[in-house]
């Protein structure tokens, strides 16, 4: 078995065997090794290779698995592949899996409760706001959250799960010897001190490209019952990962944006379209009757019962969002007068339950 693992970590270097081809050679070979002695010829029959074989057969180097094994050693990354008990179940019924899984971080979690949240590199504070309340929720409620890693919604996500105190688990379009965007190799390595995942299917030294990007967002759907696209103009990668979950069989959710905002415009496609429309945490896990369990009364980040609201608290806190909310406006729809207000706005904030951002404006805490 040790050396059939070795084999497929080996055929996981060559650049020209990609996830398709991958599969193609684990269905005609009976095993890695074979595939690994096979002469040029034989792989030369197989649809798609005649133009690759005699360059797969080249690649083939003992010496580069070598390399390979002590660079994981060295930085600490275990490698998981499609024979080891521990590969995800869930990712192993999607199409053209990846052969090898780089980790670093904490244990494979149960991704049985897994749910990726994606969207924009370039998001508003409205989709960062609503990325990490909704993750620190889920989060909370034992849910395993699956990002990118990318700037703006999935670092939020990211954020939020570390913040909620739940696991985390970042795929990369990258080896784990390159983490990528470098601004957010900070963000990766708390991900791995609080028992989180950083997780790649590609050899260590692979350098981020163009390419790596949508392949690895088959994974980020793959390894989830569902998928969250929070923030996505009409042309994004995340709504590639959607596209691959619907395909995947895994539920697809939305979170519903301003018709005015580009930035909406996916999102609120995909709710046209059919896609869930996501305004908390129990959208998503009602969908899920094994999961349904995990709702229970919200509780703080401290673990106690939120606190208890007077009738005029209760109102003003229905009235405040994930976007700035102005004094005067509550003032004018409470019915209430200046004085009354800002003493409610201020136990509001004394009970954590709301801040003030800006200009005598205010938002909901995650």
């Amino acid at each position: 078995m040790e050396d059939e693992r070795r084999y497929l970590i080996g055929l996981n270097l060559i650049p020209e065997l990609s996830p398709r081809r991958m599969g193609i050679l684990l269905s005609h070979f009976s095993s890695p090794r074979e595939i690994w002695t096979a002469p040029a010829a034989a792989l030369e029959e197989l649809p798609g290779f005649s133009s690759v074989a005699a360059r797969i057969a080249a690649a083939r180097d003992e010496g580069a698995i070598d390399r390979e094994l002590a660079r994981a050693e060295r930085i600490g990354a275990r490698i998981i592949t499609l024979l080891d008990p521990e590969y995800p179940p869930l990712l192993r019924e999607i199409e053209d899996p990846p052969a090898v899984l780089y980790a670093s971080g904490g244990g494979i979690p149960d991704f049985r409760r897994g749910i990726a949240i994606v969207g924009t590199r370039r998001a508003s504070g409205y989709g960062r706001t609503v990325a990490h309340q909704l993750a620190a929720e889920l989060a909370r409620l034992g849910i395993v959250i699956v990002s990118g890693l990318a700037v703006g919604i999935d670092t939020a996500a990211h954020r939020g799960a570390v913040d909620g105190g739940g696991t985390t688990v970042a795929v990369l379009g990258s080896g784990l010897g390159h983490i990528y965007p470098a601004a957010n190799v900070r963000l990766a390595r708390e991900i791995e001190r609080e028992g989180g995942l950083i997780l790649s299917e590609f050899p260590i030294d692979t350098r981020p490209a163009k390419w790596t990007f949508p392949q690895r967002n088959r994974i980020i759907s793959g390894l989830s019952r569902g998928v969250v696209v929070v923030e996505a103009p009409e042309r994004s990668g995340a709504l590639i990962t959607a596209r691959l979950a619907a395909e995947q069989g895994r539920e697809v959710f939305a979170v519903p944006g301003p018709i005015t905002s580009t930035s909406s415009r996916g999102t609120n496609r995909l709710i046209q379209d059919g896609a869930r429309p996501v305004l908390a945490a129990a959208d998503v896990v009602s969908e899920f009757p094994d999961l349904k369990s995990l709702l229970r009364p919200a509780r703080s980040e401290g673990g106690a019962e939120v606190p208890s609201l007077t009738p005029t608290e209760q109102r003003v806190y229905e009235m405040i969002g994930l976007e700035p909310t102005h004094i005067d406006d509550i003032i004018a729809a409470g019915n209430i007068s200046p004085t009354e207000a800002a003493h409610t706005l201020l136990m509001l904030q004394m009970k954590d339950l709301i801040r003030e951002v800006e200009g005598r404006r205010y938002i909901k805490r995650p």
